[in-house]
């Protein structure tokens, strides 16, 4: 079912679309999409610029997690991309690491859960944009849907660690260094 649905989405694609599904892949590079998202909530929420440049960074080191994870478990698992094994699919552009799990999910979902946090008014407009750049990896041809949803579950946990640790050292709540309101 998996390869299936890879080859159905990648062999029906809409041409005036591809530009849109792969930008969204390089917008995502290494997570700087959530870094500068990071910076426009911070100054709409008109935070004090150190809560901004904190949140930054601290999405950011989220974000380099999820990608580092994401690498660290391809090492392991080596799963042939999908325009390897099906010849169907021709890629919008070229990969050369193992497909599962989808490295740009991670990242992107990552960044959506702790900036959904954040800014909770956000959070549909977030995860959608998080979803499209997973959807992304398949349009383009470079993984297969469940490569897609390893990587978003890891980004999400890992955003949930962020989370967690904002809250545990204070810097999350009220009065702490993150908080958006002061």
């Amino acid at each position: 079912m998996d390869a299936r649905l890879a080859v159905w989405v990648a062999t029906h694609r809409i041409a005036g679309l591809n530009d849109v599904f792969v930008g969204l892949g390089t917008i995502e590079k290494l997570g700087l999409v959530w870094v500068l998202a990071a910076l426009a909530i911070g100054f709409g929420l008109r935070a004090p610029w150190r809560a901004t440049i904190g949140l930054a960074v601290l999405t950011g080191i989220t974000t380099f997690a999820a990608d580092a994870a994401s690498f660290g478990i391809k090492d392991l698992t080596h799963r042939a991309r999908p325009f390897a094994a099906h010849p169907r699919i021709h890629p919008l552009y070229s990969v050369h690491s193992s497909s599962l799990p989808a490295g740009h999910a991670a990242t992107a979902f990552a960044g959506a859960v702790l900036l959904s946090y954040i800014a909770p008014r956000a959070a549909p407009l977030l995860i959608l944009v998080a979803a499209l750049i997973g959807f992304s990896r398949v349009y383009v041809g470079v993984h297969y849907p469940t490569d897609v949803l390893a990587g978003a579950l890891i980004g999400a946990v890992l955003g949930a660690v962020a989370i967690v640790g904002l809250r545990a050292s204070g810097l999350g709540t009220s009065g702490g260094m993150l908080n958006m309101s002061e």
